[in-house]
């Protein structure tokens, strides 16, 4: 392969000296874990220790027995040759540590051009102070070992952003980058390689599995996102973006085992999805079977929709789930990660040198705060983000990061007409706005209702590039405007929900299936909802949720899910009266009633005085026979209880006093039969489990049936113990990453440079 030239320049002094550290360990197989003279007021880090024995012939000379200096020169100029008044300080340090014992090798690592005339002035210095051994590499050798070694450029990404794609990957992998990251070529140019990137880039190399977990804004489909480039170049992959795991268990080929497969938001994008979980729990074992015939999988997933689809996954079935080297939370950062990627997005946005001087001294304890977000910063860096705002003391910084919704929202709702309509035309097209833009009716009247015309949309689509908006391609290829983050997608829909007027317009442009997931209609965990709609909008909403939606689904759905978590009394009593000939249909269900979405879905419209008697009664009907004939406490639990009156809740506990309780060991045995040998035992006797666990609570005031469920559930425990031992479990413990933790030393300031070249 040729050498391809990197713009190190672009890195940052930080960001630098840690791809020198990664070159040492890496390339020339060193390990320097401290530095030296940390604080002696120097502008470059030097990593101190003694050079191992295997060093590359080039090198051989720096193999000696004692301590070795590595330093780092780092310039923010594009071209440039290293002079020896750059190195004057360097000498007198040097001088200074092999006084102490501590420099008997030197070796100079710099992104400057280095002169023959300079490389020779350097050794002659050195040996006048009793260095014998030195060596310097320059930015042409740093890039040739760049270009050469792709687990270089896996652990240092960001150089993807630096040198010319072409000249990496061969045509075929580089068309499919080109079309995969469309979207995210900015945010390679800022890429930090933190320490939950460096355990995931390990758990997809050795294992082919990670799960990134983290908040809105955190940086996960931009970790993913890298991850799928280094699967094209380290390992040839071909890289597939899909929506679920059908699409994934689909586009599988147990012939072409070498296949990347990128699944963003797998569990929902603005809140749980539960379609898109259902279809992880029904296919993981075909997925996991895929990831042992060698394909690698990377799922993201907000926190908080993770905690919700988390239950059910049935983890215990799959170890890799709950391995905590494959489930990474990226938002775990440290203060020098948060100070870097705050320092990248500064350099690489537009913000006048004036600004940046201003905001300096404030910068490291607005990076200090505990909710620091990646895509934050990069709105600090941009000034469409911060014109509006007063951003001058250290306080204000810092609320900036604390409160970046607000902000967001502030800035939103400053926009002309011109720009809001045109972040309208995309959120209508569903993040994906086709161009050259053709106006439809529906998108005509967005813009109308916004107060702008089709030429102030036009006009503002330059404005808002690579701010709100991106240039990028759809599957096919073709060109398509879209958000550039989906935090900016979310706050611009809240911002616009406030004008009763314009909701109307983005409940037309949303799909059924877009309207279950995407919007509140007054329920109590409106948690991630996009657009809260008001009650006189209620109407418009009622004849479009229909029972349809859920034809096919057992457990979970986005019709259950909508109904049950996002919708107040008010709206679940037009809903019930407007759909009153198909309410019947909620009562199909069977058996384990926690594993059907009809119970809960009908104990709501009860709580809301929406469900008609008749139906009521027969629902209560069929849960007591499960209750009484399949040990299933699942009639106890919200919201399915509140069919129940009170008199009929303690008639049937009465029965299973007299009738359940007393051969409760049994019970527990048949719970457990059935199953096929392949099931985890912690599956077959969950349902038990569950259930003993609600009786406990139903019966917490009679202190004799609670100490006999406690006896059943030691008994379950053990029968569990007794049942795994037979079982054969493959061994999925996953080894720490082996790229070690580099110890930088804090003394010198990650943004004494900002304003350099702005």
């Amino acid at each position: 392969m040729a050498s391809v030239e990197y713009d190190l320049h672009k890195l940052g002094w930080r960001a630098f000296q840690d791809l020198c550290a990664v070159v040492l360990q890496q390339v020339l197989g060193q390990t320097f874990h401290t530095f030296a003279d940390s604080n002696d007021a120097g502008r470059d880090g030097a990593f101190h220790g003694r050079w191992a024995t295997n060093a590359t012939k080039d090198q051989a000379e720096l193999g000696v027995s004692g301590p070795t200096v590595a330093q780092c020169k780092f310039s923010v100029q594009a071209t440039g040759t290293l002079t020896p008044s750059m190195l004057a300080d360097e000498i007198s340090k040097v001088k200074r540590l092999n006084t102490r014992g501590m420099c008997d090798s030197y070796l100079l690592l710099t992104n400057l051009a280095v002169t023959g005339r300079t490389d020779e002035w350097l050794r002659e210095q050195l040996r006048s102070h009793g260095v014998q051994h030195s060596l310097i590499l320059d930015g042409r050798w740093i890039s040739q070992q760049i270009s050469q070694r792709a687990e270089l450029r896996r652990y240092v990404p960001r150089v993807y952003g630096l040198g010319d794609l072409g000249q990496i990957l061969d045509d075929r992998r580089l068309r499919q980058a080109r079309v995969l990251l469309s979207r995210l070529e900015a945010d390679l140019a800022t890429f930090v390689p933190t320490t939950a990137y460096r355990r995931a880039a390990d758990a997809v190399a050795d294992h082919g599995f990670v799960l990134l977990l983290g908040e809105p804004a955190c940086g996960k489909s931009t970790i993913a996102a890298t991850l799928a480039m280094a699967a094209l170049d380290n390992w040839q992959c071909g890289v597939r973006r899909v929506d679920s795991a059908e699409e994934l268990v689909a586009a599988w080929n147990p012939d072409e085992p070498s296949q990347l497969f990128w699944v963003d938001d797998a569990f929902g994008g603005i809140r749980h999805d539960a379609a898109l979980t259902d279809g992880w729990a029904r296919r993981m074992d075909q997925v996991m079977a895929a990831v042992n015939q060698g394909a690698r999988v990377i799922l993201t997933s907000r926190d908080y929709i993770y905690r919700d689809a988390r239950p059910y996954l049935k983890e215990y079935a799959y170890p890799r789930l709950r391995e905590r080297q494959v489930a990474i939370d990226v938002t775990d950062l440290s203060d020098t990660e948060k100070r870097q990627i705050l320092y990248n997005h500064l350099k690489a946005g537009d913000q006048p040198r004036e600004m940046l001087e201003r905001w300096r001294p404030h910068l490291r304890r607005a990076a200090a705060v505990d909710r620091f977000q990646p895509e934050v910063a990069r709105r600090l860096g941009r000034q469409a983000f911060t014109a509006t705002a007063k951003l001058t003391t250290g306080d204000q910084l810092v609320q900036y990061f604390q409160r970046p919704v607000t902000f967001l929202g502030d800035v939103l709702r400053q926009l002309e007409a011109g720009p809001r309509a045109a972040l309208a035309c995309v959120y209508i097209s569903g993040d994906e706005l086709a161009t050259p833009v053709l106006f439809t009716p529906q998108l005509t009247e967005a813009v109308t209702r916004l107060g702008a015309t089709e030429r102030d949309v036009l006009r503002a689509f330059s404005t808002l590039n690579d701010t709100f908006l991106q240039q990028a391609t759809d599957t096919q290829g073709e060109p398509v405007w879209r958000f550039r983050h989906p935090t900016i997608r979310e706050g611009f829909a809240t911002v616009v929900a406030e004008d009763a007027n314009a909701v109307s317009v983005f409940l037309d442009g949303l799909n059924d299936h877009e309207l279950l997931l995407q919007i509140d209609c007054g329920g109590a965990s409106a948690r991630g909802a996009l657009v809260r709609i008001p009650g006189s909008l209620y109407p418009r909403v009622v004849p479009r949720v229909t029972l349809e939606a859920a034809a096919g689904a057992i457990y979970l759905n986005p019709l259950a899910e909508f109904l049950v978590h996002r919708c107040s009394p008010a709206f679940l009593r037009l809903w019930a009266a407007a759909h009153e000939g198909d309410l019947e249909s909620l009562l199909r269900f069977g058996g384990y009633i926690n594993a059907h979405w009809q119970p809960r879905v009908l104990g709501k419209l009860n709580e809301a005085g929406a469900l008609p008697e008749q139906i009521r009664c027969k629902a209560v009907e069929q849960l007591d026979t499960l209750a009484m004939d399949l040990m299933d406490g699942g009639w106890l639990d919200e919201p399915v209880c509140r069919l129940f009156t009170d008199s009929e809740r303690y008639e049937l506990l009465e029965r299973i006093r007299e009738e359940i309780l007393p051969n409760i060991i049994d019970e527990i045995d048949r719970s457990a039969e059935g199953y096929d040998d392949d099931v985890h035992p912690e599956g077959r006797y969950q349902e038990a489990r569950s259930t003993i666990a609600a009786y406990k609570r139903a019966f917490a005031d009679d202190e004799e049936i609670v100490d006999s469920l406690d006896d059943a559930e030691r008994y379950l425990e053990r029968a569990i113990e007794s049942a795994q031992s037979e079982y054969e479990e493959p061994s999925s413990r996953l080894a720490e990453p082996s790229l070690p933790e580099w110890e930088t030393g804090d003394g010198r300031d990650e943004f004494d440079d900002i304003s350099d070249g702005h």
